[in-house]
């Protein structure tokens, strides 16, 4: 066990030093507003001149120090204002603090300093100096997950089994030529023996607006959910065979004109196949209609608007996110669905130490058949999940999920490792510990699911208040009293580690 939490602490380390990045929620200065990108460089400024005026200020120059691997048009691309720019006086604290947010958020630097003088040419003449030290890049990062849903339910329904951890390694490359791309490999076993491999390249073309994603990845296991009954899973499991294999392959363009409003498309291809006692005994509607087997190709068309300060724990701004997912496009005839998804999350900071959260998500199934097992998953699978009811899944052919939340700072520190890590980058761990209060409900429609599932076709509403603890800016950890409208109640540990 000793090995174990070694192994966690290591991981939590290395994924932590890529995280490194600054929130501009933590200064007075940050204004999130709505800005249209700079082009992929600075704008050239044809004849600088000063503002009579002294109401607004113009960029005549940035100056990058620093920066060793990832290239200067990059680093201009991320910023929300460009050489050239001409922003209000009283603004230009605020729009620093708004590009010093959207470049540590990139998760390419460990730390940043962004500075302003006077230039010589005159009154209302600006320079921007930028000093960066960035992270590190190269992180071959031990794999240790659950494969249950969470952890509460590893460690009561599974009784925190050995047999239930995925053990592996991955090796991911960031900023592997410079360019915010990444390259990753990895290799998993334990409950689950998978291989992935993908890679990512941001900037496609020289305005950086076009982008490009490959992602590989084949699983097996030897145990796998076939069904729900009292709203639990029910598991068959062969000691000596596969009983589930899944490979994935998929390729994405990305558009992104403005810094913060991006468009996806990708093209996907799926393969599963299951044990015969799955298809034919325990759930012929696993697949749909006694099947084995089942391949399909998939589009999937996103949309997201991101203007959240720290992505993983917000303070700050809002999030935008629809999609359309077509599964099957007439070539296997073995696939038929299209699901709508839409989040909208929106966060506003009452003051340096509090603020309030809101929000909604949802799914709907435009093709109103009964859908594959796998693929009728609703509240409590993966971000869809309302507090107070961890020990429960819910399927359904459509959700809705809408949450409240209060988080009040009590304290944030730095935490200096000293000479403990030889990284520099991994040397100061900055720590916050907040008081949150949550409030969720949520409804999942669910015309196929039978008697034998009480919380399906039934309003949820769960409660909680607790304590989080916010590592490198947006690894979260919380311990949590909940209590749903089943009267249960109860200490819950929640993991937001974002690996």
């Amino acid at each position: 066990m000793k090995c174990i939490v070694l192994v966690v602490c290591l991981t939590l380390l290395m994924a932590g030093g890529l995280r490194a990045a600054g929130s501009a929620a933590d200064s007075p200065l940050f204004d999130h507003k709505s800005l249209a990108a700079p082009a992929f460089g600075p704008v050239a400024l044809d004849a600088p001149s000063a503002d009579s005026t002294q109401d607004s200020v113009t960029i005549v120059d940035i100056f990058l120090r620093g920066h060793k691997r990832t290239r200067s048009a990059v680093i201009f691309r991320e910023m929300t204002f460009g050489k050239g720019a001409r922003i209000a006086a009283d603004k230009l604290e605020g729009e620093i603090a708004l590009t010093y947010s959207a470049l540590m958020n990139t998760g390419l630097f460990a730390s940043m300093e962004i500075s302003h003088s006077d230039s010589l040419l005159g009154k209302g003449l600006e320079t921007i100096t930028i000093d960066i030290r960035e992270t590190w890049y190269i992180y071959p990062v031990p794999v240790f997950s659950l494969a249950d849903r969470n952890f509460n339910v590893w460690w009561r329904d599974q009784g925190g089994s050995l047999d239930r951890v995925n053990l592996g390694g991955k090796l991911s490359y960031y900023n592997f030529t410079g360019r915010r791309d990444r390259f990753k490999i990895g290799f998993t076993t334990g409950y689950t023996r998978e291989y992935e491999a993908g890679y990512r390249l941001p900037y496609l073309n020289k305005e950086g607006s076009i982008g490009v994603n490959v992602d590989y990845s084949f699983k097996q296991r030897r145990e796998q959910n076939y069904q729900t009954v009292n709203n639990q899973q029910l598991f068959y499991l062969d000691e000596d065979a596969f009983v589930y294999k899944n490979t994935s392959a998929d390729i994405a363009m990305t558009y992104r004109r403005k810094l913060y409003v991006s468009h996806v498309l990708r093209m996907g291809y799926r393969s599963t196949e299951i044990a015969d006692t799955i298809a034919r005994v325990l759930n012929p509607e696993f697949l749909g209609d006694g099947r084995s087997s089942q391949s399909y190709f998939q589009l999937e068309y996103r949309y997201r608007n991101d203007r959240r300060d720290v992505r993983n724990y917000p303070w700050n701004g809002y999030f935008i996110e629809a999609s359309l997912v077509k599964d099957g496009l007439g070539v296997t005839n073995e696939r038929r669905g299209f699901t709508a998804g839409l989040t909208l999350r929106k966060f506003w900071p009452l003051s340096d130490k509090l603020s309030v959260n809101a929000g909604l998500g949802g799914k709907y199934s435009l093709i109103r058949d009964q859908q594959p097992f796998l693929e009728n998953r609703a509240i409590g699978f993966g971000n869809n999940g309302i507090v107070g009811y961890q020990f429960y899944v819910v399927d359904g052919l459509d959700m809705a999920i809408w949450r409240f939340g209060v988080r009040r700072q009590l304290f944030d520190t730095d935490l200096d490792l000293g000479k403990l890590v030889f990284i520099p980058a991994f040397r100061y761990i900055p720590v916050r510990v907040l008081l949150a209060f949550q409030f969720n409900q949520g409804f999942a429609n669910a015309p196929f699911a039978g008697e034998n599932n009480e919380l399906n076709n039934t309003l949820l509403t769960g409660a909680s208040l607790g304590l989080d603890v916010v590592l490198f800016y947006d690894m979260v950890g919380s311990l949590q009293y909940n209590r749903n409208h089943l009267g249960e109640g109860g200490v819950f540990l929640a993991l937001n580690l974002n690996f």
